[in-house]
């Protein structure tokens, strides 16, 4: 048995917190699509984010990036595209549901297990 493990609650947790961060992040690249010069701002990959975890006793701030441009960049130097930013935050919340309710799930069933 690995006990360095995290448990459910513990990963579910670190989860929850990235996604939250995520969101956050994808929120500030759509309220920024057009201020001149703004560049698209990204979270760092989940695994990356639990490799820093795995040293903390607290759940890490995660590390936001710049992105380089896919589609390009207009004339102020903005490189925001509000459909991969939508398509980001709708990725997103769908995961957030889903750890939430895997959390609340496993929550009830150490709730059924104790007898409660």
């Amino acid at each position: 048995m690995n006990l360095d493990a995290p448990n459910l609650f513990e990963l579910a947790s670190h989860r929850l917190k990235w996604l939250s961060d995520r969101q956050k992040v994808t929120s500030e690249n759509i309220a920024n699509a057009d201020t001149a010069g703004y560049r698209a701002k990204e979270v760092e990959g989940f695994e990356d984010y639990m490799k820093t975890a795995s040293t903390q006793t607290v759940a890490p701030d995660v590390m936001v990036t710049d992105v380089e441009a896919t589609w390009g960049e207009d004339l102020s130097g903005n490189n925001i595209v509000l459909e991969e930013q939508i398509l980001t935050a709708q990725e997103t919340a769908g995961q957030y549901r889903v750890a939430a309710n895997l959390y609340r799930k496993a929550h009830e069933l150490m709730r059924a297990v104790a007898g409660g």
